[in-house]
């Protein structure tokens, strides 16, 4: 569940395992301040989006693109409330992800998953950096109708 949270929070950025990591390090050592009876996911979520903040505060003076401060606490609010939503959703992300070409899986993997740009890949494949967003924009839009079919599915299910 924390993995999944911390994913929520910095989507295709590096180093996920550093910051759970580094979040199950600060659990242990302030485990005598957790208050018995109180919520232990929302102490533990709060403590994970610090470690998230100080992560993206080191990414950022590496000037690596990221999301911006307000959309990610944004995204943190919503998954706090709604962990296994969270989950829900990966899940549909990685059977969707499934479904791609394999030109548009290196793609996405390029633009999220390397430290390379989209002009290193369009010199690489000979096309141009604008036609590779538009390309990326409507893989984007083909796997959010992917994701919402998925879990309009599992919804169904009994």
């Amino acid at each position: 569940m924390m993995r999944s949270y911390i994913i929520s929070l910095m989507p295709g950025v590096e180093g996920v395992d550093d910051v759970l990591q580094q979040t199950n390090l600060v659990l242990w050592k302030k485990r005598e301040q957790f208050e018995i009876g109180s919520n232990f996911r929302a102490w533990a979520c709060a403590i994970a989006r610090y470690e998230v903040k100080s992560h993206r505060r080191s990414m950022l003076r590496s000037s690596k693109p990221m999301l911006s401060e307000e959309l990610c606490e944004m995204l943190a609010s919503h998954c706090e409330e709604a962990p296994e939503a969270v989950e829900e959703r990966l899940c549909a992300l990685n059977r969707c992800l499934g479904h791609l070409k394999e030109g548009e899986r290196e793609l996405i993997e390029h633009r999220y998953f390397s430290s390379g740009t989209l002009d290193d890949l369009a010199t690489r494949w000979s096309r141009s950096a604008e036609s590779l967003k538009v390309t990326l924009f409507r893989i984007r839009a083909g796997l959010r109708k992917c994701i919402n079919g998925e879990l309009a599915i599992a919804r169904t299910r009994p």
